[in-house]
């Protein structure tokens, strides 16, 4: 599941960055951290039933950057798309005539209020990774 979303402003941050001919090091490290607050805010999101175990909350991934993005994934935990969206119920029939029925599920937005709520500390550590690169 990829989760894409837009941060205002940003624009200009990276409009800036472009104008002071960063070391992709130094930039792809700003990236990263940026990443750190945003995941780990969501980890702190996805502390949900008593069922779970975490099995959510630990496959929750950060991919290094890459041509200027950082990915933040559900990894290996194939129902984050039915969690972070939910879904309508419904039924089917195997081939062996057996119904399955499955009752609806509510969304529960653990990436998209995880990113809200960091947002911000996330541009500032970024930021402050650039100063740091920057020796400013």
């Amino acid at each position: 599941m990829i989760l894409e979303v837009k941060i205002t402003g940003l624009d200009d941050i990276l409009q800036n960055l472009m104008r002071l001919n960063l070391n992709e090091t130094v930039e792809n490290k700003a990236l990263t951290e940026a990443g750190k607050v945003i995941k780990t805010a969501i980890e702190s999101e996805s502390k949900f039933g008593n069922r779970s175990r975490g099995i959510y909350k630990n496959n929750i991934k950060l991919r290094r950057p890459k041509d200027g993005e950082v990915i933040i994934h559900s990894s290996k935990a194939y129902h984050g798309h039915i969690i972070e969206f939910g879904r309508s119920g419904g039924s089917i029939i195997t081939k062996k005539g057996k119904k399955i029925t499955w009752g609806p599920t509510a969304p529960n937005p653990v990436f998209a209020r995880g990113f809200e709520s960091s947002k911000n500390e996330a541009k500032e550590a970024m930021i402050a990774e650039i100063q740091k690169g920057l020796g400013l």
